[in-house]
C-alpha cells in the first residue's frame, strides 16, 4: 500500500463508512482501532426512520440523503458479498390520544408526505423505512483490513497527533470526548438493548411504541432502545431488562425472555446534528462524530464531505460543520 494520506482512528460506523468512502475516492488511508467495547455501534440497531419523536417530525433531511445513503450501503455490500441493506416499514403504535391527533393534523396539512401510507384506530405505517446491519458490517470490514495490513489494533496518543504531517480524522464515537476535540459540546447517554426469540414476526415490519421492536435474523428480534443521559457505566440493568420485555409484550401480546443483554453509549452534540470538519488549531485533525441515534443516515453524507474536502477543497456543510462551534 501506498504511504496513507489519511489514518483513520475509530473502526465504528463512521469510520468503517469512511474508509469504504475513501477507497471508493481512491484516496489512500490506514486505520487504528482499540475495539469496539464502548462503542454504540457495537449495539446500533441501523433503523432509519422518516418520522420520529411524539411531535411526528421527518427526520432532518430524510429526503435529501436517502438516495445517497442507501446507494452507499449497497455498495459496501456489493464489496463484501453480503447483505447489509433491508427496506422496512414501522407501524408506530401511539401511546396517547395527543399523538393521533396531532398526527392527523400533520397528514391533513400534508406536513409527512409521502411517508405516512396508513392509518387505522390505534396505529399507523409509515414507509419507506430500513435497517442497515451495522454489526456484519463492522465485522467483515474489519476482517478485509486487517487480512490487507490497513486496520491496526492499537490506541493512538492524542498529545502526538497535531506534530504529525498525516491527517488523522477522529472517528472513535464517544471516546472522543477524551482527545483533541474535547472542548465541543458533547452529552453521552447510555443505551440497553435486548434480543429475543419472536418468529412469529413479519420480516419487514419494525413495530414501535416507545420502544422499536425490530426482527432479524434466524426468527429473532432486538428490542430497545434505552436511553439514560449521563450515564457512562456499561452494566446491563434489571430496570431497562424489565422495561424493555414489558414493551415486547405489549408489542406482541406474548412473554418473551431475552437471549442477549447489550450495551452502549450514544455520543451527541448539543443542537443533536453531527460534526464534521478540521480543528480549529490542528488543521491535519480531523473529526467525524456525535452521530446518535441517527448515525447510518447521515455517515454516508458525512465520509462524502470529507472525500469532497480532500479532492476539491470543498468546504463543509455548515449545518453539521466544526466551525458552528468557532464563530469567525
Amino acid at each position: 500500500m501506498k504511504s496513507a494520506k489519511v489514518l483513520i482512528v475509530g473502526q465504528g460506523l463512521a469510520g468503517t463508512v469512511l474508509g469504504w468512502s475513501l477507497t471508493r475516492a481512491g484516496i489512500e488511508w490506514r486505520m487504528i482501532d482499540a475495539g469496539h467495547e464502548r462503542a454504540a455501534s457495537r449495539v446500533a440497531a441501523g433503523i432509519i426512520n422518516p418520522v420520529t419523536g411524539q411531535r411526528w417530525v421527518k427526520t432532518w433531511r430524510i429526503e435529501e440523503l436517502w438516495p445517497e445513503t442507501r446507494t452507499a450501503y449497497l455498495s459496501i455490500e456489493q464489496e463484501l458479498g453480503v447483505t447489509l441493506w433491508r427496506e422496512m416499514r414501522i407501524r408506530r403504535y401511539w401511546r396517547t390520544d395527543k399523538e393521533r391527533r396531532v398526527l392527523e393534523a400533520k397528514c391533513a396539512r400534508g406536513d409527512l408526505d409521502p411517508y405516512v401510507t396508513a392509518i387505522d384506530h390505534d396505529s399507523c405505517v409509515l414507509a419507506p423505512a430500513a435497517r442497515v446491519d451495522v454489526q456484519t458490517m463492522l465485522v467483515e470490514s474489519r476482517r478485509r483490513w486487517l487480512k490487507e495490513g490497513r486496520l491496526t489494533e492499537g490506541w493512538v496518543e492524542w498529545r502526538t497527533v497535531s506534530s504529525q504531517d498525516t491527517l488523522t480524522i477522529d472517528c472513535t464515537g464517544a471516546a472522543a470526548r477524551s482527545g483533541l476535540f474535547s472542548h465541543l459540546s458533547w452529552s453521552v447517554s447510555k443505551g440497553e438493548v435486548l434480543r429475543i426469540a419472536a418468529p412469529d414476526l413479519a420480516p419487514d415490519t419494525i413495530l414501535h411504541r416507545g420502544h422499536w421492536l425490530l426482527p432479524v435474523e434466524q426468527g429473532d428480534a432486538w428490542i430497545g432502545a434505552t436511553h439514560e443521559p449521563g450515564v457512562e457505566d456499561l452494566q446491563p440493568t434489571s430496570a431497562a431488562r424489565d422495561a424493555l420485555l414489558a414493551s415486547a409484550e405489549k408489542l406482541t401480546g406474548q412473554h418473551h425472555m431475552p437471549t442477549q443483554h447489550m450495551t452502549g453509549l450514544r455520543l451527541a452534540a448539543d443542537d443533536m446534528r453531527p460534526v464534521v470538519g478540521r480543528h480549529p488549531d490542528y488543521p491535519l485533525l480531523g473529526l467525524i462524530g456525535g452521530l446518535g441515534s441517527k448515525g447510518v443516515l447521515y455517515a454516508p453524507w458525512l465520509a462524502r464531505q470529507w472525500v469532497e474536502q480532500l479532492q476539491q477543497d470543498t468546504a463543509f456543510d455548515q449545518e453539521v460543520g466544526i466551525g458552528r462551534y468557532f464563530p469567525a
